[in-house]
Order: C-alpha cells, then structure tokens, then sequence
C-alpha cells in the first residue's frame, strides 16, 4: 500500500506547480533559448524538490525559488563555457593548411561540376532545376510534364548518376 504525502509535502508540490510558468518565464528570459529553459527548468525543480525541507511555510516561496532558478542558470552557463573546445594558436595553423586545400577541392568540384551540366540536355537541366532550385515535388513536375511521379524520379535517377560519373571522370582527369 502506498503510503500518503505528508500535508507539507502536498503543499510543496502545489507551490512548485502554481509557480511553473512564472519560474519557467524568469529562466527562458535569462537564456533566451526554449530547449535550454526547459533543461535548466527540470534541474531548478530538482533542486526545489531536494531542498524542499529548507523552505519555510508562509515565507516567499516565489523570491525562493526564482533564487534557486538564478544559481542554476549561473551553473549552466559555467557548463556551456567549459564545454567549448577553443584552439590554441599552434592547433590552428596546423588545421589551416587543410581547410585551404578543402575549400580550393570545393571550387575545382564546383567548376567541374558546372561543366557537366552543361553537357547535359536542357530537357534534363531544366528537369534538375525544377526539383532542386525551385523545390518542385515529383508529383507536380509529373503533372507538368504529363509523366508519372515514378518515372520522373527515375529520370532524376539516371541525371544524378551521369552527373556523378562526369564529375568523377572529369576529376581524375584534372587530379582533383
């Protein structure tokens, strides 16, 4: 048999719950952030909870409270400036020689990859465009086309295969 929460414990919990939206109000305009309010709500109402027996009955349990909330907003924020990874000096003029070569990797793909469409036909550049700089789903360009969906995407298939295949030839090629 389950055994009944004392009265003060019940008073507790009615406190905690009529103060929910205010507490979580003060902690979300500290932050700024919903996910995090949420996270550092759930740990402030932990620390209520634990600390219940040092709340005094008929005292402000609102100042309290939002006391508890302030500290544990400090603490998660200690928690975000430590968690950061900040690189030294030596780290990044180690890392900065790769980045260069990934973003020079990333043009030369870039053009490459402008010069396959470009063989491509228009009806299948025009189909690329559609789906992908408008958005367009299969359906609609279907229906336009007066194609089914399956076969549009079929079609789109075969484009991004050609597509692959030309960039990658053309890499080798070109040594990239």
């Amino acid at each position: 048999m389950q055994e009944k929460p004392s009265q003060d414990a019940e008073s507790f919990v009615q406190l905690m719950t009529a103060h929910q939206g205010r507490l979580y109000g003060y902690i979300l305009s500290l932050l700024g952030d919903v996910d995090q309010a949420n996270d550092v709500l759930q740990e402030a109402n932990m620390v209520l909870w634990r600390n219940a027996g040092e709340f005094q009955p008929g005292s402000n349990f609102r100042a309290w409270a939002f006391r508890i909330a302030h500290f544990q907003v400090m603490a998660h924020r200690q928690r975000q400036l430590r968690d950061r990874v900040v690189f030294d000096n030596e780290i990044l003029a180690i890392l900065d020689p790769a980045a260069r070569e990934v973003d020079e990797t990333f043009e030369v793909r870039e053009r490459v990859l402008s010069g396959c469409l470009e063989k491509l036909g228009a009806p299948h550049r025009d189909l690329l465009h559609q789906r992908y700089a408008q958005g367009q789903s299969l359906q609609a360009i279907a229906e336009a086309c007066q194609k089914t969906a399956n076969g549009v995407a079929q079609t789109l298939f075969r484009v991004r295969r050609s597509l692959m295949e030309c960039v990658a030839k053309s890499s080798a090629v070109g040594g990239v």
